[in-house]
């Protein structure tokens, strides 16, 4: 059996790259003529149903020369390769899989690859991740995002496998063979274009000179305008990237924004424009996502190129970021807190044959197959998010200095796994005060009400946290965010009137929670209550635990989670 068809199975619903001038069959595709995607350069066992290494330095050596460079996304800890094995052409910008990224890395990941790909209009840039897709997918529509416009699919006969690229040259034949019957023999009469065909044709003189129709000459199409690179010092790995000056009248310069899309709903479900989704109101974002999908998913297949709801959640945080039209109080480098003040879920009961089973898999009294849910809080190692803060990642747009090579470094914060828990919310009766709040049509879900496990769990506004639900010892699934995209901003302090508590509900479809499998399917939706700290409360933030806190209070995670992403 070749390992091409192994291969095959294994990229799933991928699109996949033959070129037969070189024997390889990749799980690689071209998203633009200078953007490329693929699945992980594997050696040894893993070599048999995975990239084969070799293949693809033979693959874009032959195609690209020297004019290309990687942004790996893996972790030391999931995948490792020395950069010198591909050539020391490596930007290591690691982060876990199946979750989104810290938020400042990927203003860095993108202020490299423009870095790059400005300063030569022949170089790719190659991004992988294990799969190729989900973590991949995030970087890639960052990228794209950050752009004054979107670039169109490929245009090169290259960027195309050779099934695709013989459809391409039918269609032309064909485009030229319309042609031809639909023209008309011109020779007789210079100067004359004609429109249409058989009775219906129409005769319009051109002049030469377009300058008598009140028009500027227009350059060809083909014409290209010399941008000057980006200057790289020779001794410094070092580059300072300018952004774009833009002249502006003073009275642009004073205008307020009125209407700011912020904050948006914690899904993408809903058309764009409405409340809440202001921010894909101009339609790029959607069709990022479009581009994507189209290229990196098989063109039978349905699925979406980033399919898991908090890494498309942060790419509306980043187009946010792009566009300078972030939330203050996460561009603020003063403190805002929020107190996770509770978690209450409402699950689909088990019917039939489902009821013996739930009792035997989740536990419960009465055989009723619920347990005790509970939920675990994590967010990324502090001093990880500090680096990337102090690189510039919290910094809008992508001008700003970068460092060839990534973030990656030696490894000092992904050997390891990258997030901890910060916190544990537990079971709590449910109480009149908790049903006033609850949905209309309650009643037809079992309701598990969480509150933390000490009392309370103060949280930083502007960063990163992940809940991960659970049914007894059963995962239900997770979700990440940030809250500051979601809530209000905070009200201006007023030394007049006392502080205000105000509490906001976020709510979670199961369409928003990531990988609800299994008994996870019987989430409905998740209620999330967080609750604004005022600035002159004494409580500390949740801190991180340490793997001996992890363990005693049950919420270690050194087995990854065993999932299989959409697409692979």
């Amino acid at each position: 059996m070749s390992f091409d068809y192994v291969r095959k199975i294994v990229s799933g619903n991928k699109a996949r790259f033959i070129d037969p001038e070189n024997a390889v069959n990749l799980d690689l595709v071209y998203v633009t003529d200078r953007i490329i995607i693929m699945g992980y350069p594997a050696v040894g066992v893993a070599g048999l149903y995975r990239n084969r290494r070799r293949d693809v330095l033979k693959f874009i050596n032959s195609r690209h020369g020297e004019k290309w460079w990687i942004w790996n996304l893996c972790p030391l800890y999931e995948n490792a390769y020395s950069p010198e094995s591909m050539h020391g052409r490596v930007s290591r910008y690691p982060f876990p899989d199946h979750h989104p990224p810290p938020l400042p890395l990927l203003p860095l990941a993108v202020r490299e690859m423009t870095a790059w790909l400005e300063g030569d209009e022949e170089r790719v840039a190659i991004i992988h991740c294990k799969a190729g897709k989900g973590r991949s997918g995030t970087l890639l529509c960052s990228y794209l995002l950050s752009l004054p416009s979107l670039p169109p699919p490929p245009q090169l006969d290259r960027s195309y496998t050779h099934k695709d690229l013989k459809r391409r040259l039918e269609e032309r034949e064909k485009e030229k063979l319309e042609s031809k019957t639909s023209s008309v023999d011109s020779e007789d009469r210079e100067g004359w274009v004609y429109i249409g065909s058989g009775k219906e044709i129409t005769g319009l003189q051109v002049t030469e000179d377009s300058t008598e129709l009140g028009r500027a000459i227009t350059p060809a199409q083909s014409e290209r305008i010399n941008v000057e690179p980006i200057a790289r010092s020779t001794n410094s790995s070092t580059t300072t990237l300018s952004a774009p000056s833009i002249t502006t009248s003073t009275e642009d310069a004073i205008q307020v924004q009125t209407d700011p899309p912020y904050p948006i709903d914690i899904g993408d479900e809903a058309e764009p424009g409405l409340e809440g989704q202001k921010d894909r109101k101009d339609g790029k974002l959607d069709e990022v996502f479009k581009l994507h999908s189209s290229r990196r998913m098989k063109p039978t297949s349905t699925g979406r190129g980033v399919s898991i709801p908090s890494q498309r959640r942060w790419c509306r945080y980043i187009n946010l970021l792009f566009t300078n039209q972030a939330p203050p109080s996460y561009t603020s480098p003063k403190a805002s807190r929020v107190r996770l003040v509770s978690i209450t879920l409402l699950l689909t009961p088990p019917s039939g044959w489902q009821k013996p089973l739930a009792s035997l898999v989740v536990g419960g009294t009465g055989g009723t197959g619920q347990g005790k849910a509970w939920a675990s809080v994590a967010r990324y190692d502090d001093e990880y998010v500090e680096e990337l803060k102090m690189r510039g990642g919290t910094g809008q747009g992508v001008a700003g200095q970068i460092s060839w090579g990534g973030v990656g470094g030696q490894g000092r914060f992904d050997t390891n796994k990258m997030f901890r828990s910060c916190g544990k919310m537990v079971a709590k009766d449910v109480d009149e005060e908790v049903l006033k709040n609850l949905p209309e049509g309650h009643e037809n879900y079992v309701v598990h009400h969480l509150t933390p496990s000490n009392n309370s769990l103060i949280l930083d506004r502007s960063r990163e946290f992940r809940m991960k639900f659970h049914l007894a010892s059963v995962p239900l699934g997770w979700a990440w965010l940030i809250p500051a995209f979601h809530l209000p901003e905070p009200p201006a302090k007023s030394s007049a009137e006392p502080p205000q508590m105000r509490t906001h509900t976020l709510r979670f479809p199961k369409s928003q929670i990531d990988f609800p499998l299994g008994p996870g399917q019987a989430i409905h939706q998740i209620l999330v209550r967080l609750e604004e700290v005022p600035e002159d409360d004494k409580e500390e933030t949740a801190r991180l635990m340490s793997d001996e806190e992890e363990k005693r209070e049950g919420v270690d995670e050194r087995q990854r989670e065993k999932v299989v992403e959409d697409g692979e």
